[in-house]
Parts: C-alpha cells; structure tokens; sequence
C-alpha cells in the first residue's frame, strides 16, 4: 500500500524536516518496502510547487489539498484534513516532518494520528527492517545522547527528524516530468466539514 507525505510551505519552499521525511520514504521504497509514495500538502497556491519538487525527487502522486491563506492556521484544522484524505485512502505508513519550520511546531502529525486512529512515533531518525512481520524499526536520540529504539505496528504515523537522511537534489528528467505532472486538487471547502467533525471528536 500507499506512503503518504504531508506537506508544510513557507514562501513556497518545502518544509525541511519533511524532506528528510520524503527521503525516508523513498528508500523504504528502494528497499522495496513501499510500493507508493504520495505527497499530500495543504495550503494556498504555493503548495504545487513544493508538490511539484516532491515529485521531482521521486514521489508518485501529488495531492493539493486547498486552504484559504491564513497567517497562522490551527494543526487541528490541517490535521483535520489530512486525515481526511488518509481515510480514505488506508495507507500503511504515514510519514511527516516532526515539525514545521515556520511556527516550529510539531502537532499536525499526532493530530493526524489520533484522528486516523493509528499508533505514532515522534522525532524519528531511521527506519529499518523488522524481523516481526507488520513491524517497523525506528531509532530515535532521547536524553543524554542515547539511542531508543522501537518497532511499531502498521498501519502507523511516524514523524521524522534529521539525521541518516539528506534529502537528494532532483533529476532534472524527473523535475520536468513534475513541471506537467497532473496534481490532484481538493477544492477549498469540501472536506472542512469531515475534518470539523473529526476535531471535534478528538477534542
């Protein structure tokens, strides 16, 4: 099944911790444990291009989920809608930034993780293989500079920090293959109402 990416943009830029989240991704799926990739963001105009550079560095789809402009927007409301379109899709293995670098929070993930009702693993490093079948590997630094490591059962959400991953440069073949890549767009509006009642769920 599906890796989903979600997106956060500043000026149009992709989210640096969730490049290292795409990267993960993607040599999951040179390891042959993902068969998919999909880079979901939600946000104004200037999402496609972060979709598009995502689809550049090898993701297979792009999604733009559309959001009025607003200086600072709720996680819950964009967690609302990212789970939303999850739902719908059973995705395995959610990946995101651990957390934003604008308003340097990280919510939006645990948010799409209690709505999803899946288990979640924050400030993840490095995923890894699992002997135990329906399992994922994850390494992450905890206090004093020590190393935890964790399997969690699929399907999951994990959010990722740096660290093994530098996100690669795109190929220029691929980047024009995204220049006219055909995103799929949610219109602004019609999944607010799914994402309110989900939010008010979980609160």
């Amino acid at each position: 099944k599906p890796v989903d990416r979600e997106w956060e943009t500043t000026a149009g830029a992709m989210n640096r911790y969730d490049a290292y989240a795409l990267e993960a991704a993607l040599r999951l799926r040179s390891a042959g444990r993902v068969s998919r990739i999909d880079a979901v963001s939600v946000g104004a105009g200037a999402a496609d291009a972060v979709l598009r550079r995502a689809i550049g560095m090898g993701a297979d789809h792009g999604a733009h989920i559309q959001r009025a402009p607003q200086a600072f927007p709720s996680p819950f409301t964009i967690g609302g809608l990212i789970a939303s379109y999850a739902q719908e899709r059973a995705y395995d293995l959610i990946l995101c930034g651990v957390m934003s670098e604008d308003l340097m929070q990280g919510q939006v993930g645990p948010v799409v993780a209690g709505l999803t009702q899946r288990p979640c693993l924050t400030a993840v490093h490095t995923l890894g293989h699992s002997t135990r079948a329906g399992r994922l590997r994850c390494a992450r630094e905890v206090e004093g500079g020590r190393q935890e490591i964790l399997e969690i059962e699929l399907p999951a959400l994990v959010s990722i920090q740096s660290g093994l991953y530098p996100p690669r440069y795109p190929a220029l073949s691929k980047l024009l293959r995204a220049n006219h890549y055909p995103l799929e767009v949610i219109p602004a509006g019609s999944q607010v109402a799914i994402a309110e009642r989900q939010r008010a769920c979980m609160l």
